[in-house]
């Protein structure tokens, strides 16, 4: 299953936006609003957070390319998923955010997740954008 987001224009830098997306702290303010929890790792690098009917989803830093990408993946071992964040400059004080989504999920848990999955990808990006 595939998400993918389209870009969206952040009024920072691509070093800025890479920085702020890095922290998780900054996740919570790009939650829906019918969020239940929020909750940040002890490591620091991932957070876990409820969301009306979703079960609660767990995001685990997984990778960074500094300045343009950051992968988040499953803390689970039963769920295959990544969430992939690209960062492009556009100039030295904007930049365009893309979030690709991509889980390997058996087609039950595909066709119940894929609506709430799509939103929630969609509601961080639209977040994104007024930041």
């Amino acid at each position: 299953m595939k998400v993918n987001t389209n870009k969206v224009r952040l009024s920072k830098s691509q070093k800025d936006a890479f920085d702020f997306l890095l922290n998780m702290q900054n996740y919570e303010q790009l939650m829906p609003a019918d969020t239940k929890s929020f909750e940040i790792h002890e490591s620091g690098k991932g957070f876990t957070v409820g969301v009306g009917a979703l079960p609660k989803v767990g995001m685990r830093l997984k990778e960074t390319n500094k300045p343009s990408q950051i992968v988040f993946e499953s803390p689970a071992p039963a769920f295959d998923y990544t969430l992939t964040i690209n960062i492009e400059a556009v100039d030295e004080n904007n930049s365009d955010v893309e979030l690709d989504f991509n889980g390997n999920f058996n087609m039950m848990i595909e066709m119940m997740a894929k609506g709430p999955l799509t939103s929630f990808i969609q509601t961080i990006s639209d977040n994104l954008a007024k930041i």
